[in-house]
């Protein structure tokens, strides 16, 4: 390449223009909007109502005081001494313990109403003027009042001990303490209203199975009256006895006739006269015992034998028995029924009486601080997640 030729190529390259950055300007511009606008978004999303919630629950959330209380359901246990009866006569015991139905109590509309009757629900939790958040608010329905307890009522069961757990919270110790100690009250109402119910019932039933058993002998004596009238007859199995002695006699003289008979046959001759009498007692003998055994086996009156009226008897007489035994049981029953219901068999049992609080520590402020703060960053973090997976496929 010659001098010239260099030269040229030096003034070409000192005169092209170099090419400039300002077709990237927008592009730096869209980068820096978008992040303005996630900062931005942070602050509308995390920053501002973290600030605005911790704010609210530092300066205008009023305190709140707990009562606690623990109590269980304790009943006393009686002994049936007539177990194989009551074996017979039981329809089913209990669907629940006692304390899982303390546990539904407690939370049901019945209970609340009846407190709010007697304390005044909406007033106790409507105590601050200047918290909208915590409070319940005027002219409450009673669903609302509903949700409301259950976040001021907490309500926990130990399954393997039937020992119910209540926290009850309120704006000031007082009334947490005078809440809680009606739960209990009206809880104990229950237990005593579920145990009247049940000694009326078992009254009722006992009284129902003592009349029956009372009927039941009474027809079976008048079946046994009726069935001597009808065969004019007190024992059969008597007469049988007597008739089988008398038969058991005439064997023994019929034995000692035929031994004097073959005694004096072999000593003299057969016209002796006492062979002619002991041959005519003999015989009489004989005849008397086949009528007597005739008689115990034909029919003592109408046309049923003697030994089939035996077995009706009997079986009337077993009937008698069976009828006795549960009549006795079933008074043995009420007895027992009567010292059952005059003292109280379930009841129930406070471990740890209401507590009153000395210090607040409710509301945690803490604790929702920071869960408004996890919740909205993250919360955030999903929209920003969103709006980038939206940008990408673009």
């Amino acid at each position: 390449m010659s001098g010239n030729e260099t030269l040229r190529l030096a003034s070409e390259v000192e005169n092209t223009p170099i090419q400039s950055d300002a077709p990237r300007t927008p592009a730096k511009r869209r980068l820096k909007l978008r992040h303005f606008l996630v900062m931005l978004s942070f602050l509308a999303i995390v920053v501002g109502p973290t600030a605005i919630g911790t704010g609210y629950l530092f300066t205008r959330a009023t305190n709140q005081y707990h009562s606690l209380a623990a109590f269980s359901v304790s009943s006393e246990e009686f002994s049936n001494p007539l177990e194989i009866l009551s074996a017979f006569t039981q329809t089913g015991g209990s669907s629940a313990p006692d304390s899982e139905i303390l546990y539904d109590f407690i939370r049901s509309q019945t209970v609340i109403e009846r407190i709010d009757a007697v304390l005044n629900l909406r007033s106790i939790f409507n105590r601050p003027e200047n918290d909208p958040f915590f409070a319940l608010g005027e002219d409450r329905s009673i669903e609302e009042l509903i949700d409301y307890w259950d976040r001021m009522v907490s309500v926990s069961i130990d399954s393997s001990t039937g020992v119910l757990e209540i926290e009850v919270r309120a704006f000031s110790a007082e009334d947490a303490t005078k809440v809680l100690t009606e739960i209990i009250n009206q809880s104990s109402t229950l237990v005593d209203d579920l145990s009247r119910i049940a000694q009326s019932d078992a009254m009722k039933f006992t009284l129902e199975d003592l009349g029956l058993a009372e009927e039941r002998l009474k027809l079976i004596r008048r079946r046994i009256r009726d069935f001597r009238t009808e065969h004019q007859i007190i024992d059969p199995e008597a007469d049988v006895q007597s008739q089988i002695g008398v038969v058991s006699a005439l064997q023994s003289e019929l034995a000692s006739a035929l031994v004097s008979y073959e005694m004096i046959y072999n000593y003299s001759n057969t016209e002796d006269p006492r062979l002619v009498n002991l041959k005519r007692r003999i015989d009489a003998i004989r005849s008397q015992i086949a009528s007597e055994r005739n008689l115990i086996s034909s029919s003592v009156s109408g046309n049923k034998p003697l030994s089939e009226i035996i077995g009706e008897f009997e079986e009337l007489l077993v009937d008698l028995e069976f009828s006795q035994n549960t009549y006795s049981a079933a008074l043995v029953s009420e007895e027992q029924a009567r010292l059952e219901a005059r003292r109280k068999s379930r009841y129930l049992s406070v471990h740890i009486p209401p507590t009153t609080a000395q210090e607040s520590v409710y509301p945690e402020r803490y604790l929702l601080s920071a869960l408004l703060l996890a919740c909205a960053f993250a919360a955030w973090g999903v929209l920003v997640m969103i709006y980038y997976n939206v940008r990408d496929r673009r």
